[in-house]
């Protein structure tokens, strides 16, 4: 199946359902598919072709669905910016791409350069749309559909080509193993031109005729209450926004008794939050769910059934279901059980390679296999995520996972957001500190959070400083996760050793 498939389904089966949601539109399922082939039509009618690049810069909301829709149904491969880049950074993905045309809000249109063709939100959008029939397009399951930007910074971003094939194919995995409904109705908050928000659950929601509700900035009361005021059934929470919804007592305010399925990954996600998550929200089975916009994305995931057993605390999951999941060492042979290694995943997800970069492509595919780059180690079927390879902190000659530091942080029910990085060091050559803030009413000392350290991880695993931080202070990205090359450029502590 492709997107343009499902759009043509959905206007025959779920005409009347409603699809797409936001703060001043609502379009039923025939209406988005008329809006995405109109789209499509005025993009046709521009000279875009099959195969071309066309670029979304815009929020979260009924735009961002018909936009991206639209540039797909007609055979083209959409390419959704991310809104927060630089202006250098912008002028790369849009020069990297290739795009000759850009599909932008009213917030953002501003913000395209000169060169692209940039059809606006408003007066203009709706002369450039074409009649509301299907294209005459045959696209191949095989075409690309979507190029992603993922990392780097200014000139280094990579755009992560997925096919039809790839997407839906994790549009599946995400419905059968995480038990998503047609009568759904899901939050959207992490930006669209991330892969999660897209292709985890607007496409699978899409999918299945079920309804998308768009919130373009998140914040704790606007969540909650879209609940009650939506009847949302589900939503994708990174951890950071669970905190922050359970410090602020949101939830209880509201009717919530509609969301019956949290979803939670991008970051550490402990017992503490999630005891904390089962009284609030009694009704919600929690999921979490581990991967990478290589692999289109999901990898892993931890079912409700797992949630609370605390042998599994911490644990990303097991494999999704079209995905293999491999244990490598640096030799690319499996490792045994217990032992960390960097994950390798091979599936229909698994992405087409990187635009233009053949070079970074096999840098990372072999055999069918994607190297991700992050480690992790596999007991009784189940993976434990340890870090990012290149977040590994190396100190006395030992190899220390800050994110296996932050897990033993987060266990302890004081701190709301953590981050551990390894800094200069003439006695170690690096030292592992950490960053913390606590939750509003917690009393905790330095000694405490090492002591609770102690409990689980060798001593030289255990941060030597712990700096204690505002809550607000804590960097994060719009998808919620902490950004620790701003924290690094702040300058915590002044007496580290000069590079």
């Amino acid at each position: 199946m492709t997107v343009p498939e499902v759009l043509r389904r959905n206007h025959r089966r779920r005409p009347l359902a409603p699809a797409a949601i936001d703060a001043g539109r609502r379009l039923t399922h025939r209406q988005l598919s008329e809006r995405s082939w109109s789209v499509a039509n005025g993009l046709a009618a521009l000279g875009v072709r099959p195969g071309d690049n066309v670029a979304v810069l815009c929020g979260n909301g009924v735009f961002s669905a018909e936009a991206i829709l639209g540039i797909i149904a007609a055979g083209a491969v959409a390419v959704p910016l991310n809104w927060r880049w630089s202006d250098a950074e912008l002028e790369h993905g849009l020069s990297d791409s290739g795009a000759s045309v850009v599909l932008a809000d009213q917030e953002f249109a501003g913000r395209v350069p000169s060169t692209p063709r940039v059809i606006a939100e408003g007066p203009d959008f709706e002369r450039f749309l074409g009649p509301p029939t299907p294209p005459a397009i045959d696209v191949s399951p095989h075409a690309a559909a979507v190029i992603l930007y993922t990392g780097g910074t200014t000139g280094a971003s990579k755009g992560v080509v997925l096919s039809h094939t790839n997407i839906m194919a994790n549009a599946i995995d995400e419905i059968v193993d995480t038990d998503m409904e047609a009568d759904d109705i899901t939050l959207l908050i992490a930006p669209m031109y991330h892969s999660a928000s897209l292709l985890c659950w607007f496409l699978p929601h899409l999918v299945l005729g079920a309804c998308s509700v768009f919130m373009r900035h998140f914040d704790e009361e606007g969540a909650a209450e879209l609940i009650e005021t939506e009847r949302i059934t589900n939503g994708f929470f990174i951890p950071n926004m669970v905190r922050r919804m359970l410090i602020s007592g949101a939830w209880p305010r509201y009717k919530t008794d509609s969301f019956r399925r949290l979803y939670v990954g991008g970051a550490t996600f402990r017992l503490p939050d999630k005891e904390a998550v089962r009284r609030v929200l009694p009704g919600a089975r929690i999921y979490y769910q581990y991967g990478l916009t290589e692999a289109g994305p999901i990898v892993t995931r931890l079912r409700p059934e797992d949630m609370f057993k605390s042998e599994l605390d911490g644990s990303i999951g097991q494999e999704i279901l079209l995905n293999d999941v491999s244990i490598r060492d640096e030799s690319g042979v499996e490792v045994a059980d217990g032992v960390a290694g960097e994950i390798w995943v091979r599936g229909p997800n698994v992405m087409l390679g990187y635009f233009n970069r053949p070079d970074a492509t096999s840098a990372v595919l072999r055999d069918g296999w994607l190297k991700t780059g992050d480690v992790a180690s596999r007991t009784d079927g189940y993976f434990m995520f340890h870090d990012r390879l290149k977040d590994m902190i190396k100190t006395g000659g030992e190899n220390v996972y800050s994110a296996e530091v932050e897990q033993a942080l987060y266990s302890h029910p004081g701190v709301a957001e953590a981050a551990v990085l390894g800094v200069p060091s003439a006695q170690w050559d690096e030292e592992v500190r950490a960053v913390v803030a606590l939750k509003p009413g917690s009393s905790v000392t330095e000694r405490d959070l090492q002591d609770q350290c102690r409990l689980t991880l060798a001593g030289y695993k255990v941060p030597k400083q712990i700096l204690f931080v505002p809550l607000e202070k804590i960097p994060v990205n719009p998808s919620g996760k902490i950004m620790k090359r701003e924290l690094r450029e702040m300058e915590l502590w002044p007496d580290l050793v000069k590079s």
